[in-house]
């Protein structure tokens, strides 16, 4: 009994020495801790960190456009150039002699006009205008119209295409009536059926026609005339 008694209080004095050993490790397990937490909050003072805001990247800057109205500059205006004419007035001379009476002028006789020969003969009135050198217009101008002397008046031929067509006509011309009443140019104004050979017959007829010829203040002229041919079947 005595020695389990012993190996009993063996074990705890054993158990009592590892507890001891234990809790002084701890022990210092804490002091260590406790200086390297020191250690760091010291380096942590004299650590230099950087600037926060110089790692933020810097917004590039945008190139701005500014649009303005534009406005034109002013017009030059020129002056105007004012040119002050020197006005001059003629200011009479006053006669040094006014008490004087002026002297007496005699005025020059006139002079004959020359005597008018015996031979010249007076033109009492308005000259009458020289005569025209052209045809005039029959009925204008105190101008009587030309009157055609039926026996003279010979019926145009009818053309042989109007006659085969079964056709009518009728043909204007101008013609000049001479002063001793033949006829002279002839001209075609209008025809109603061109190119059937009525303007052809009629000027052939006209030409052969006499007139009366016309008369201005009672003397024959030549005129400008017109002349209407008909040509029928019927």
């Amino acid at each position: 009994m005595s020695e389990d008694l012993k190996l009993d209080e063996r074990i705890r004095a054993e158990d009592a020495l590892f507890r001891a050993m234990s809790h002084r490790g701890e022990n210092k397990l804490l002091a260590i801790g406790f200086c390297v937490a020191l250690f760091i909050h010291v380096a942590v003072l004299f650590i230099h960190f950087p600037d926060m805001n110089s790692l933020v990247p810097e917004k590039k800057s945008e190139n701005l456009i500014a649009v303005t109205k534009y406005r034109p500059p002013p017009p030059k205006v020129k002056k105007r150039q004012i040119i002050q004419q020197k006005l001059t007035r003629k200011v009479p001379i006053p006669d040094p002699t006014p008490d004087e009476p002026e002297p007496i002028r005699e005025p020059e006789p006139e002079e004959d006009p020359e005597p008018i020969p015996d031979d010249v003969e007076f033109i009492i009135g308005v000259p009458e205008p020289p005569p025209p050198t052209g045809p005039l217009l029959a009925g204008v101008n105190n101008v009587s119209n030309p009157v055609l002397i039926e026996s003279t008046k010979i019926d145009p031929e009818y053309p042989e295409l109007a006659r085969v067509a079964r056709v009518d006509g009728q043909v204007i011309l101008q013609a000049i009536v001479r002063k001793d009443g033949s006829v002279g140019d002839v001209s075609v104004i209008r025809v109603n059926r061109p190119n059937l050979g009525f303007e052809d017959t009629a000027i052939a007829a006209v030409l052969q026609w006499r007139y009366e010829p016309a008369l201005q203040n009672g003397k024959p002229v030549e005129v400008y005339f017109t002349v209407v041919v008909d040509f029928s079947l019927h």
